[in-house]
C-alpha cells in the first residue's frame, strides 16, 4: 500500500513521523526535566522551614535567661509562634509535619512560663524531630548529588542533635558547683554527654569531609569549613571544661574560675544558619543548571525541528515537485501521443539528467514520426514505444532509490531521537546524509536488503537432563557459600523440548537462587534444595525445584507471578513473572504447591518435542498439588 502512495504523500508521511517521534522525545525529556527541578525546588522548601525552626532554637536557648549573647537580638516569642505557623502554613502543606510544629510550638510556650533545663530538653528534642520529619518530607534525604547529600545530612540530623548535646552539656556546667556534683549519677551524667558529643562531633567531620569530595568546584569548604572548624573547636573546649570539673584528681578547684559557656551554641547556630544558605545556594544552583539545561535542548531541539522541516520542503520542491511533472508529461504522451511535450526541468542532478534524456527521446521520436513514411512510421512508433517503455523501468528505478534512502535516514534519525537521550548529532548527521543518497543509489537497495534481512529463530531441541548440571555449575558458588545440599534426580526417559536453551536455564537458574534465597535465614534444620525431572502424561516434561525454606503464605501464592509483587526485602517483583512468561512463550506452564513439612515446590512443564504442536499444557491446582 504504501509503495502506490505518491512521492509527496510519502514525504510528509515520512516528515510526519519523524516530527511525532521528535515530539515524544522532547516530551519525555520535558518531563524527566521537570520530575528533578521539582524534586530540588522541594528540598529547597525543606531548608527554607529549616531556617524558621533554627529561630525557635535560638529563642529556647539564646534567649533564655542568664545566657547573654553579643549577636543579633532573637525575635520575641510572638515572632517566632507567628514564623512557626507561617511556614508550616505554606512549606508544610506538602509534608506531614503539621503535628510536630504544633507540639513544638506548645513545648515552646511552656518553656517560656517556666525557665527549666528539663522544659527546655523536650523543647530541643521535639524540634530534632521536626527537623527531621522536614528532611523526610522535602526529598533532603533523598538528594542524588553527594556534596548536598552529606551537607543536609549535617543540617537535618547532626546539628540539631549537637545542639541538644551541647545545651545538656552546659547544663551539667551550670550545676557542677551543686551539692550532688560530686554524685556517681552526675559523673555518669557528665561521661555520656562527653561521649555522645564526641561521637557527633566525629560523625560531623566525616559528613563534611565526603560533601567537600563531592563539590567539585571546592566553594562548599570555602564557604562553611572555617564555621565548623570553629564550632567543633568551641565545642570541645565545653567539654574540656566538663572533664575538669568532674576529675577525681581536681576535686572542684575549676568550679570557681571556669564557667559556663554559652557561646558553644551560638556558634552552633550561627554554623547552622551559614549550612542552611550554603545549602540552598547549591540547591539553587542545580535547579538553575537544570533549567538552563533544559531550555537549552529545547533550543537544539526546535532547530533540529525546523532543519526538518526546511530539508523536507526543499525534498518535495526539488523531488516531489519534479516527479509530479514528469508524470504528467508522460501520462500525457502516452494518450495523445505527441512527441513535442517536454518537461520543464534542467540540472545536474539525477532527476535533471533523466529529464533531459526522456526529452532527448520524445524528441527523436517526434523526429523519426516527421521523417518516415506510415508503414515505416508505425514500425518506428512501436520501436519507439519500446525504448520508452525501457526508458521508463530505468526513470522507476533511478527514482525508487532516492526516496528509499531518505526513508531508511528518517526512520535511522528517528531512533537516534527515541532514546532516552537523544543524539542530535548523528541525527543531524543522517540529515545530511539525505541530501546526498541520490548520489548513492545502488548501496541505498543493497543496505535496504540487508536491513530487512530474517534471522533465523534461537530455538532448538534442547534436553533438560544436560541444561539442570550446567544451571548448577552456575550457581555453584551461591550454593556452597550458604552450606545448601542439592539433591538431583533426572529421569533418562524424558524427551528432548524444543526451547531457546538460554531463556530456559535463566528460569531454572532464577528458581534455584529463588529456594536459596528462601533458606538463607534457615538455621534449625538442613538447607536441602531438590531437583528432578521426569515424564508426564508421555510427552511432556516436569521439572520440579524444591526447597526447605520458609514457605509461601497461603494469600502470596496467588500473587506471586504478578508483576512487581515480590516476598524479599530487596525484590523487584519480576522474577517470576518474567520466568512464567518465558514458560508460557514456549508452550509449558510454571506453578507453585507448598512442600512437605517446610518450604516451596515449583513446577514446570513442557511440552516435549515429539508433540510440536500443543500450545498449552495442563497443569493441576494448588490444592491438588
Amino acid at each position: 500500500m504504501f509503495k502506490n502512495l505518491h512521492t509527496a504523500t510519502k514525504l510528509f508521511i515520512l516528515c510526519g513521523l519523524f516530527l511525532v517521534a521528535l515530539g515524544v522525545a522532547t516530551y519525555q525529556l520535558v518531563t524527566e526535566k521537570r520530575i528533578a527541578i521539582d524534586f530540588a525546588r522541594k528540598e529547597l522548601v525543606g531548608v527554607k522551614y529549616l531556617g524558621t525552626l533554627r529561630d525557635a532554637y535560638v529563642s529556647a536557648l539564646i534567649a533564655a535567661p542568664g545566657n547573654a549573647s553579643t549577636g543579633s537580638p532573637p525575635k520575641s516569642q510572638t515572632q517566632v509562634l507567628a514564623a512557626l505557623a507561617s511556614a508550616e502554613a505554606t512549606a508544610g502543606r506538602g509534608m506531614h509535619t503539621a503535628e510536630l510544629a504544633a507540639a513544638l510550638a506548645s513545648k515552646l510556650a511552656e518553656l517560656w512560663a517556666r525557665q527549666e533545663d528539663r522544659t527546655r530538653l523536650d523543647a530541643l528534642a521535639t524540634a530534632r524531630r521536626l527537623a527531621v520529619r522536614i528532611g523526610d518530607d522535602s526529598n533532603l534525604t533523598l538528594d542524588p548529588d553527594l556534596d548536598t547529600y552529606y551537607l543536609q545530612d549535617v543540617v537535618v540530623s547532626k546539628i540539631p542533635i549537637l545542639i541538644g548535646q551541647l545545651s545538656e552539656l552546659q547544663s551539667l556546667l551550670g550545676r557542677s558547683g551543686g551539692a550532688d556534683s560530686r554524685s556517681p549519677e552526675s559523673r555518669a551524667g557528665a561521661l555520656m554527654v562527653d561521649g555522645l558529643l564526641r561521637s557527633t562531633m566525629d560523625d560531623m567531620q566525616r559528613n563534611l569531609a565526603s560533601a567537600y569530595a563531592g563539590n567539585s568546584d571546592g566553594s562548599l569548604k570555602r564557604a562553611v569549613d572555617a564555621a565548623f572548624t570553629t564550632m567543633l573547636s568551641g565545642s570541645a573546649a565545653n567539654l574540656d571544661v566538663l572533664k575538669a570539673r568532674f576529675d577525681d584528681t581536681h576535686g572542684m578547684q575549676f568550679a570557681s574560675t571556669e564557667r559556663p559557656d554559652v557561646d558553644a551554641v551560638r556558634l552552633a547556630l550561627d554554623t547552622w544558619a551559614s549550612a542552611q544558605i550554603e545549602l540552598a545556594r547549591l540547591l539553587q544552583k542545580r535547579i538553575d543548571g537544570l533549567v538552563s539545561g533544559l531550555n537549552g535542548s529545547l533550543a537544539l531541539i526546535g532547530t533540529l525541528a525546523l532543519l526538518c522541516i526546511v530539508l523536507a520542503a526543499m525534498t518535495y520542491q526539488h523531488i516531489a515537485r519534479p516527479l509530479e511533472q514528469f508524470e504528467r508529461v508522460v501520462k500525457k504522451v502516452h494518450e495523445t501521443r505527441d512527441y513535442n511535450l517536454r518537461i520543464e526541468r534542467s540540472g545536474d542532478d539525477e532527476i535533471g539528467k533523466l529529464a533531459a534524456a526522456f526529452n532527448d527521446m520524445l524528441s527523436e521520436l517526434a523526429a523519426v514520426r516527421a521523417q518516415e513514411s506510415s508503414d515505416h512510421l508505425e514500425l518506428g512508433h512501436v520501436a519507439r514505444f519500446t525504448t520508452m517503455g525501457g526508458m521508463t523501468a530505468s526513470l522507476a528505478h533511478e527514482l525508487r532509490q532516492p526516496l528509499a534512502a531518505i526513508a531508511i535516514n528518517a526512520h535511522a534519525g528517528l531512533r537516534f531521537l527515541d532514546r532516552p537521550t537523544p543524539d542530535v548529532a548523528e541525527a543531524r548527521q543522517l540529515l545530511a546524509d539525505i541530501a546526498g543518497d541520490v548520489d548513492r543509489t545502488t548501496q541505498v537497495i543493497e543496505g535496504i536488503r540487508s536491513i530487512f534481512k530474517n534471522d533465523t529463530h534461537n530455538r532448538s531441541l534442547v534436553s533438560v537432563n544436560d541444561l539442570i548440571p550446567d544451571v548448577l555449575a552456575l550457581a555453584h558458588g551461591r550454593l556452597g557459600s550458604d552450606r545448601i545440599a542439592v539433591t538431583v534426580a533426572l529421569d533418562d526417559r524424558i524427551p528432548h523440548v524444543v526451547a531457546d536453551r538460554v531463556q530456559l536455564q535463566q528460569v531454572i537458574l532464577n528458581l534455584i537462587m529463588n529456594g536459596a534465597d528462601a533458606m538463607a535465614a534457615i538455621e534449625n534444620r538442613p538447607r536441602d534444595l531438590a531437583i528432578t525431572s521426569e515424564s508426564r502424561h508421555d510427552s511432556d516434561v516436569l521439572v520440579m525445584v524444591r526447597d526447605a525454606g520458609t514457605g509461601i503464605g497461603a494469600d502470596d501464592m496467588k500473587r506471586i507471578f504478578d508483576p512487581f509483587f515480590t516476598t524479599k526485602s530487596n525484590g523487584m517483583g519480576m522474577g517470576l513473572f518474567i520466568c512464567r512468561s518465558i514458560i508460557e512463550s514456549h508452550g509449558g506452564r510454571l506453578w507453585a504447591s507448598a512442600g512437605a513439612p517446610h518450604g516451596s515446590i515449583f513446577h514446570v512443564v513442557l511440552p516435549g518435542a515429539g508433540d510440536p504442536s500443543r500450545r498449552h499444557v495442563e497443569s493441576p491446582s494448588v490444592a491438588s498439588v
